[in-house]
């Protein structure tokens, strides 16, 4: 699917987090939604879009994506340049969002997306990345630690973890214990709207997050 490419490419800045409530993306590098390479509004000579969400750019969305990859690791580093230097800076949505939301039935968080400019599929990669990459708080551990099943999946994805990371502070990203396979993001009316804690802003464009074991 992924041909070889062997040009060298140099990797972008990382961009940290500023809030853990929030990630702001770097800024979108096309003007134009609809002139994008890669995919564009489905119709009847579209060849790639989701069937499912086609609103949605198809390298996200769970039904049509072909990307698989290790959210322990930074999406550049890990999906292959071919796929991911054509699609890092497309629109994440067809109506160029700049607040995007992803919850998950795997994790707790809610990840808020937020920038001047459309949100792009990079950002969605490195927003995911960043938030799960920060340390459990002390009242999350206190949330998990009656449940002896999840507790011990955490505490062992953390030891797997230190022996390649030097941090040995648990981090959101063990919370996931071996289901840390990005397979796209999927729309779930029900879970969304029970997932939105009463008072909080609601967004438009809230979006699931699908893991999966390798």
């Amino acid at each position: 699917m992924n041909p070889a490419w062997g040009v060298p490419w140099q990797q972008p800045a990382y961009y940290q987090q500023p809030h853990p409530g929030a990630f702001s993306p770097p800024p979108a590098g096309f003007p134009g939604y609809w002139s994008q390479p890669g995919w564009a509004p489905p119709n009847t000579n579209a060849a790639y879009h989701s069937t499912k969400y086609p609103m949605l750019n198809p390298v996200l969305a769970s039904d049509s994506t072909q990307i698989r990859y290790d959210v322990r690791k930074q999406a550049r580093n890990e999906i292959p340049p071919a796929t991911y230097m054509p699609n890092r800076l497309l629109h994440a949505t067809a109506t160029s969002a700049t607040h995007v939301r992803l919850i998950s039935k795997a994790f707790p968080w809610s990840i808020d997306i937020k920038s001047n400019t459309p949100i792009t599929c990079e950002a969605v990669w490195d927003a995911l990345h960043a938030a799960l990459q920060q340390h459990i708080a002390d009242s999350e551990w206190g949330i998990v630690v009656g449940d002896k099943k999840q507790r011990e999946m955490i505490e062992k994805a953390a030891k797997k973890r230190v022996e390649s990371d030097p941090d040995a502070r648990l981090k959101r990203i063990d919370w996931l214990g071996v289901n840390t396979i990005f397979r796209g993001l999927d729309r779930m009316e029900d879970f969304q709207e029970l997932r939105l804690m009463p008072g909080a802003e609601p967004c438009l464009e809230t979006w699931v997050v699908k893991l999966g074991s390798s």
